[in-house]
């Protein structure tokens, strides 16, 4: 009896000795769980803070350094991430300023190539001219008052580009109207006859062709595609332009042809690229801005060539 007496109690304190050592244990592990959080926390703290300042960090924009006194590995990570951030802000600068550059330099030329398109056939009509005061022709009176008339027309471009561009820094608006097409195409062909390069043939037929352009565009697309065309014969060959249209119930296509050198195959997807040209002189904004200009009157710009051959630019204008 002793003997099962003294088991119960001993069981009882053995109970009790382990319900205390978990209560131990159970304590000791919140403490290092606390103590953990803790710890865990003061390292985290600065990884968060740069975690919230390369939230704020774009690109053109005022980000502040991260302030960290004390001397440890964070501080030397803060200061990795300070250095980085005042070289990606002089970068910043750098590239704005270059981007600037770079838009003022294709207004530029934009520009130089729009005011240099009325100054060809103005510098013609002059030459034509003074070739008829030379040879005393007949028709002198009828023949300045229709060179006075052309020398008019593109001044009044030129002072739409020059105003244009002096309020807004962009190109004039395009006016979209009721455009006689044959009109426009024989005033082209009469400019650029007088060139002496390439005789321009307009094969005309009765009747009027309205579409629906801007005028003055008009005349720059077909001048510039004259003009190119014109450049493409070689000196030794009898240089020939032929322009001529077809139409249906909707649209009319212009078609202006040379006799010239043709387009190398491995230029035929750089033609309509600005700033790329084959010639020597030229900014290569010329059939570029053919193409803006045509597709902003709704309508399409293409071309096929043959090597040595010559090269056909075709236009598709809507009509009206």
């Amino acid at each position: 009896m002793p003997y099962f007496d003294r088991d119960t109690e001993l069981k009882r304190d053995i109970s009790g000795f382990l319900v205390a050592l978990i209560n131990l244990y159970v304590l000791l592990f919140s403490i290092s769980i606390l103590v953990a959080f803790i710890i865990s926390n003061r390292i985290t703290q600065p990884l968060r803070i740069i975690q919230e300042n390369l939230k704020r960090t774009t690109l053109g924009s005022e980000s502040q350094p991260i302030i960290w006194k004390t001397k440890d590995e964070i501080s030397a990570l803060i200061g990795e991430y300070n250095r980085m951030l005042d070289q990606l802000q002089k970068s910043a600068g750098l590239l704005a300023r270059s981007e600037r550059e770079s838009a003022w330099r294709e207004m530029a030329k934009q520009v130089a190539h729009e005011i240099k398109n009325p100054l060809t056939p103005m510098k013609l009509g002059i030459q034509h001219l003074q070739r008829a005061m030379d040879a005393k022709h007949p028709n002198m009176d009828e023949l300045v008052r229709k060179i006075s008339t052309t020398l008019i027309e593109q001044i009044d471009t030129l002072s739409n580009i020059a105003t244009e561009f002096s309020h807004f820094a962009k190109m004039p608006k395009p006016e979209y109207t009721r455009v006689e097409l044959k009109g426009v195409l024989i005033h082209a062909c009469d400019l650029y006859n007088e060139a002496g390069s390439a005789t321009v043939v307009f094969e005309d037929r009765a009747g009027e062709l309205f579409v629906q352009a801007d005028k003055d565009q008009l005349i720059r697309v077909f001048g510039n595609l004259i003009k190119n065309a014109q450049q493409a014969i070689p000196d030794q060959r009898v240089g020939v332009v032929q322009l001529r249209f077809t139409e249906s119930d909707s649209d009319i296509t212009v078609s202006v042809e040379d006799n010239g050198v043709g387009i190398p195959p491995d230029q035929l997807g750089k033609i309509f690229v600005p700033n790329f040209t084959t010639k020597t002189s030229g900014t290569g904004l010329g059939l570029a801005m053919v193409k803006a200009m045509v597709e902003g009157m709704g309508g399409q710009v293409w071309f096929k060539t043959r090597e040595n051959e010559g090269t056909t630019f075709f236009v598709k204008l809507i009509k009206n």
